[in-house]
């Protein structure tokens, strides 16, 4: 057994083959911390008390929740007057849907919506010639504004698309 040297203090520990020895006056000090202070048992019973109450008290109001939910929509699927304004509003969107069918099918609206169509295409058309020339244009003059006959300027931007992968 061996023990370190160190100069005499009361209140200094000494280790004795890995066990620490306190001195009597530090023995005291912690015996009476230890009394002062709660044990994890007196605070952990009202602890769970409290969390079971809260508990409880939960499943009492989701209780009430869910029945006074269900009360809710009784009270919504038994009035008469909401069915009867609920059917005349099916009545009414099944009849918009009719007529929209006949107006969708008309030669006139088949018409229009032919002519869309061509307006688009044409749009698209000349869309991509016009990027084609504004890119040259830019490559040309490094300019991003195009001066019209008019007077007016107007200005352009470059993008680029990433086409999907040809196999």
């Amino acid at each position: 057994m061996q023990t370190q040297q160190q100069p005499v203090n009361p209140i200094q520990d000494v280790t004795i083959d890995e066990e620490v020895v306190t001195s009597s006056s530090e023995q005291n000090d912690m015996k009476s911390a230890s009394e002062s202070t709660p044990n994890v048992s007196d605070t952990l019973m009202p602890l769970q008390s409290l969390i079971e109450n809260q508990i409880s008290r939960l499943d009492e109001l989701r209780a009430q929740l869910k029945e006074t939910s269900e009360r809710s929509r009784s009270i919504i699927e038994n009035d008469e007057e909401l069915q009867k304004v609920e059917e005349e509003t099916k009545a009414v969107a099944n009849k918009v849907k009719e007529r929209k069918s006949v107006v969708v099918n008309s030669p006139e609206f088949r018409e229009v919506r032919a002519k869309t169509v061509e307006l688009k295409d044409e749009i698209k058309e000349l869309e991509e010639s016009l990027n084609s020339h504004l890119l040259s244009y830019y490559q040309t003059t490094g300019v991003k504004t195009v001066d019209m006959s008019s007077g007016a300027q107007r200005e352009f931007r470059i993008t680029a698309k990433v086409l999907s992968k040809k196999e």
